[in-house]
């Protein structure tokens, strides 16, 4: 089974009965814990490989969609374990308790290398995008898009608070990001305002604008973030800017005389009613 960017570890809570003859109470409702090895597949969603005790695979591979990624499984940061190429040593982790002790992990011997009693290699936490090499900036893209569709997956079916606690780490995410980065982030951001949360939204929106401080189209979607906040002060500024750096934008160009005429018609009605009240 094809598979893409290693996501981490994940469990899954099984419901089950512990009840044994001559032990406990039979039939007791009990949850069993479950970790999975967890990927992008090639072919989109996930694909899912069960964990013994030990953090060691176990069974076969199979592929899931976004959907049930979201609803069934739960990222574990603190487990270390990851997966290595077959025939090297299984690399575990442990996870990290209340007591404060965690195995330490091993790293995968860098390609090329002769073996040797200490293994060189790179990070195997791959989620803060910190991968050495040209296509660092692709697979942290492909690695934010894909927790995106998570977060708004479990925002859609109700999981609101773990939702957005999720989207707003997306907002400071880590990683060597290029201009060209703006694009992911805005997408982030027109998403989230017309998933009706602009304020995290404008902060998708604004990481977009330090990476191209220049673009007219990141504006002009500030400028729209800022309006549904209630905060047109700051979404005239934004389209005022926009039009600085493209004069010929018609939707920059549309918005603002639309905020203009808003604004001078307010004007108009205190007039009046100053007037009135004299």
């Amino acid at each position: 089974m094809e598979t893409g960017i290693f996501k981490g570890v994940y469990s899954s809570v099984d419901p089950r009965q512990t009840g044994r003859p001559g032990m406990g109470t039979p039939g007791r409702n009990a949850a069993r814990r479950r970790y999975w090895f967890v990927w992008e597949h090639d072919a989109g969603g996930y694909v899912v490989q069960p964990l013994s005790a030990s953090m060691e695979p176990t069974g076969e591979r199979r592929a899931i969609s976004t959907a049930e990624l979201a609803k069934g499984y739960a990222f574990e940061p603190d487990v270390l374990a990851v997966p290595v190429r077959p025939g090297l040593t299984a690399m575990q982790g442990a996870r990290g308790g209340s007591g404060g002790s965690g195995g330490k992990k091993r790293q995968d011997p860098a390609p090329g290398d002769a073996p040797s009693g200490m293994a060189a290699g790179r990070d195997a936490n791959r989620r803060s995008g910190d991968i050495a090499g040209h296509e660092v900036g692709a697979q942290t893209e492909r690695s934010l898009r894909a927790d995106f569709a998570i977060a708004l997956a479990q925002l859609r079916r109700g999981d609101r608070d773990r939702a957005v606690r999720a989207l707003e780490r997306l907002a400071e995410a880590p990683g060597e990001f290029v201009p060209a980065h703006r694009h992911m982030f805005t997408d982030f951001g027109i998403n989230l305002r017309k998933s009706k949360l602009p304020r995290i939204a404008i902060r998708h929106h604004l990481r977009a604008l330090d990476l191209s401080p220049d673009d007219s189209h990141v504006h002009f979607n500030i400028a729209r973030t800022y309006y549904d906040m209630g905060d047109t002060e700051r979404a005239e500024q934004h389209l005022r800017e926009s039009l600085e750096l493209t004069p010929d934008l018609e939707p920059s160009r549309r918005f603002l005389d639309f905020l203009l005429e808003r604004k001078a018609g307010a004007a108009n009605d205190e007039g009046t009613a100053r007037k009135a009240a004299r």
